[in-house]
């Protein structure tokens, strides 16, 4: 990994005690209470209204994040729906193509499902096989007293936490300092694919920035050349 990278990296990570503290400087209140910007003094063009309805467009109308689960199992049906999210969809061509974007095609992001409470899985940890379509079964354990640095203290009842982490070595060799925020910008495409999946499959989902790196290094047993990066929950929705 770049020198560059691993600073970067070990700047912004969040730790076990807390998370990284935000500046001493006043923070605007522009900053704090409103989320979209405008210039009110400069000439406005409405755009033309949009009459298009669709099944995309509901489920982003639909779209929410869910913080609390039930205790009722994921079904591995469900489980294998988020992942079939982030898929080869030609792998004849050279390089692949699936279904989300890559920088020059580098594809350095990789997914470890983390499984707490999975019909027909024992708990433990996975990864996704992309090219076969399978998980592969790294640790058979439960990791229950570890799902608040897995994934948040604010998520509650997660039956699987899907971590997503870079081979930042994929992305090094073609772009050198920025392969860092390029796999940052994949992962982000594939949980949005993720999401949208959930919401046509009404599965509980909650994107987490709020993991503790280092736990999770050391669960899935990452070398120096792989860090995690994101991780996206998923459990079964609390009844309406």
């Amino acid at each position: 990994m770049l020198p560059a990278i691993r600073s970067f990296y070990e700047a912004t990570k969040v730790g076990q005690t807390a998370a990284n503290p935000a500046g001493e400087a006043e923070t605007p209140i522009t900053h704090v209470k409103v989320f979209h910007k405008q210039y009110p003094r400069f000439p406005h063009i409405a755009l033309p209204e949009d009459e298009e309805t669709g099944e995309l467009t509901e489920l982003m109308a639909r779209r929410a994040t869910e913080r609390d689960f039930s205790s009722t199992p994921l079904s591995l049906d469900d489980l294998a729906r988020a992942l079939r999210a982030c898929r080869i969809v030609d792998n004849e061509r050279e390089p692949e193509r699936r279904t989300y974007p890559s920088a020059g095609a580098r594809f350095p992001v990789e997914i470890y499902p983390i499984v707490f409470n999975v019909d027909n899985l024992v708990p433990g940890c996975y990864h996704y096989d992309i090219a076969a379509d399978a998980l592969e079964v790294l640790w058979e354990k439960d990791l229950s007293h570890e799902a608040i640095e897995i994934v948040s203290p604010y998520v509650s009842r997660p039956a699987v936490a899907l971590v997503f982490t870079a081979v930042i070595a994929r992305a090094e060799v073609k772009y050198g300092p920025r392969a860092y925020p390029f796999s940052l910008l994949e992962a982000g495409h594939m949980a949005q694919n993720i999401s949208l999946m959930c919401t046509k499959h009404d599965i509980g989902a909650c994107p987490v920035g709020g993991f503790v790196n280092d736990v999770l290094t050391k669960i899935i047993d990452l070398t120096e050349h792989e860090i995690p990066i994101y991780v996206y929950a998923l459990g079964s929705p609390l009844a309406p």
